[in-house]
């Protein structure tokens, strides 16, 4: 060991490197991705309502396809769906966002119902009006 503190310590080569449970560094960024996606849920859906109503509607297919990702990458890798693994651990954190991935969809789908309950009788009523006006 040298006695340089600036001194270069051992470089392994990116492509070779190989994350828990064998996986690529690759298959790791997409499985945090998709759990820090998940963890992120209620403030997704606090901002969305809060600073945009647009977003509502964007929660459900961005969660629907994250799911999709999410099947995906346990049918190819099923080290991350072992139920046996540490708590904490990659597996035991990308299985817990299932359920959260899961409940971004439901509830795209129910401010969808609600955003379309709530605006169907507002067109409804404004065309009413414009025809009383009309008929005058």
């Amino acid at each position: 060991m040298s006695d340089n503190p600036y001194a270069a310590g051992n470089v392994i080569d990116s492509a070779s490197n190989v994350g828990p449970g064998g996986l690529s560094p690759e298959v790791v960024k997409k499985t945090e991705a998709i759990i820090k996606d998940a963890r992120q849920f209620w403030l997704a859906i606090i901002l969305c309502f809060f600073c945009s109503g647009i977003g509502l509607i964007i929660i459900c297919p961005w969660y629907l396809i994250r799911l999709l990702q999410w099947r995906s990458l346990a049918k190819q890798h099923p080290f991350l769906t072992e139920p046996n693994a540490p708590t904490g651990s990659l597996p035991k954190r990308f299985q817990s966002a299932k359920l959260k991935l899961i409940l971004g969809i439901v509830f795209g789908l129910l401010t969808f119902v609600v955003l379309i309950g709530l605006l169907l009788p507002a067109i409804n009523a404004a065309r009413e009006a414009a025809e009383a006006a009309n008929q005058r």
